[in-house]
């Protein structure tokens, strides 16, 4: 009876998705294949496979990585802190770690201009220390969307780990201290493998943000270079080139979906390596 009422709670989410997930996508795989000329056919994504094409979804492969990589190796400290060192200012710090989430995404990014453009806070203070003889172009470039990105996506990195290590028992970890195991040996065999599963959620959470994202390099990389996210919003918004855009998404889906599965079978092969060494 208690399962059967799990499932009957569990009917609007499960309406809810379909609705807004797997219809859509469904509609959106439907008009890549639909062509005026020649009806059904491959024919957009033929249009799309080129040496260009790819090149923008490599490019945004290798951000989402670095990004997400990047965002790992800072909250695990962050985390770990925020778990077991906080104490009194834990529920402050939180709050500060969240009080991004309430300002207008949009604001967000656009607020960094302030900091990075050529006459920006940064320069300033860089200038007024003697550090630099003239003005930096940090603004309008591949480092200021980086840079924007992982501002903006710490902490959905953070609170995923911080979750886990909430219900880690810090005796195992001053155990492994007891014994005469060094802070990496700790952290390899007993924090590491504990608190995975949360890496894996913030990792994947980071990732999918990251390679989609349009907003952070258009306001942030001057349309110099082109993301998945900013061709696919050219496509549908400027060219109202429908057809091909849903080509391009489809197809950076299948991509995503495939770099997900490696991320996955990675993450395993790191759990069995750490699991194997105790």
């Amino acid at each position: 009876v208690l399962q059967e009422m799990h499932f009957f709670l569990s009917i609007p989410a499960i309406i809810w998705q379909v609705v807004f997930l797997w219809l859509p996508l469904l509609l959106l795989a439907c008009i890549s294949f639909y062509s005026k000329s020649y009806g059904i056919s491959l024919v957009h994504y033929w249009n799309i496979c080129d040496i260009s094409h790819f090149k923008v979804i490599f490019r945004s492969l290798l951000l989402a990585s670095v990004n997400s990589f990047l965002c790992l190796a800072f909250a695990y400290p962050i985390a770990y802190f925020l778990a077991f060192r906080a104490h009194r200012a834990k529920d402050l710090l939180l709050f500060f770690l969240t009080l991004p989430f309430w300002v207008n995404f949009l604001l967000h990014v656009y607020s960094w201009f302030f900091v990075l453009e050529r006459n920006g806070i940064l320069n300033d203070i860089l200038l007024r220390f003697h550090i630099i003889n003239e003005p930096l172009y940090l603004a309008n470039s591949l480092f200021a969307i980086g840079l924007v990105m992982f501002h903006s996506y710490l902490p959905f990195m953070v609170l995923p780990l911080y979750i886990i290590f909430e219900k880690l028992n810090y005796s195992l970890i001053e155990s492994s201290a007891d014994l005469g195991a060094t802070v990496s040996q700790t952290f390899m065999r007993i924090t590491f493998p504990l608190t995975l599963s949360g890496a894996r959620i913030g990792f994947f959470l980071v990732f999918i943000l990251s390679f989609g994202e349009f907003l952070i390099p258009t306001l942030m990389g001057g349309g110099k270079l082109f993301f998945v996210g900013t061709l696919i919003s050219n496509y549908f918004l400027l060219d109202q080139n429908l057809a091909v855009g849903a080509a391009f998404t489809t197809l950076s889906g299948v991509v995503l979906s495939g770099a997900l599965l490696i991320a996955f079978l990675m993450f395993e092969y790191v759990y069995y390596k750490t699991t194997r060494a105790q």
